[in-house]
């Protein structure tokens, strides 16, 4: 079984929209994967983000989870595959909690149609551009199980 974890800023947006929409893909294609999402920074004492859960429900993927989880609280050594939003998250995870640059992805290398190196964070910004965000990832995740299933 392999395991993948989605990375962002907070683990409030686009890492829970990526890991819901991971989970409902495989339970629709039938994979054994272990899927985790954090954030870079701790924001693990906050709230859902309401737009973040609003997003997904418009859509038809059911949330897996609700709080924040923190990079540094995951076992990171029992993770395969970091996929990250943003460089700057990669970067992170290289220099502040030493994993290897080799178990790191950007998603958005996966998005087959080109919309960027990075997926940008859509907190704050409303309903068009959350749901914009959410069609990006969703690509981006479909066109990475497609590399591994």
């Amino acid at each position: 079984m392999i395991s993948i974890a989605f990375i962002c800023t907070a683990n409030r947006c686009r890492s829970v929209m990526a890991h819901a929409i991971c989970a409902a893909e495989q339970t629709r294609r039938q994979l054994a994967i272990d899927i985790y999402s954090a954030g870079v920074c701790d924001f693990s004492d906050q709230p859902p983000i309401k737009d973040t859960l609003n997003t997904c429900v418009r859509h038809g993927t059911p949330v897996p989870k609700e709080e924040p989880t923190f990079v540094g609280s995951l076992q990171l050594d029992r993770i395969d595959r970091f996929l990250a939003m943003e460089q700057h998250h990669a970067d992170a995870l290289i220099r502040e909690f030493g994993v290897s640059p080799e178990r790191i992805s950007l998603l958005a290398e996966f998005d087959p149609q080109n919309r960027g190196r990075d997926i940008a964070d859509p907190f704050g910004q409303g309903r068009a551009v959350y749901d914009k965000s959410y069609r990006q990832i969703r690509d981006c995740v479909v066109s990475y199980l497609d590399t591994v299933s």
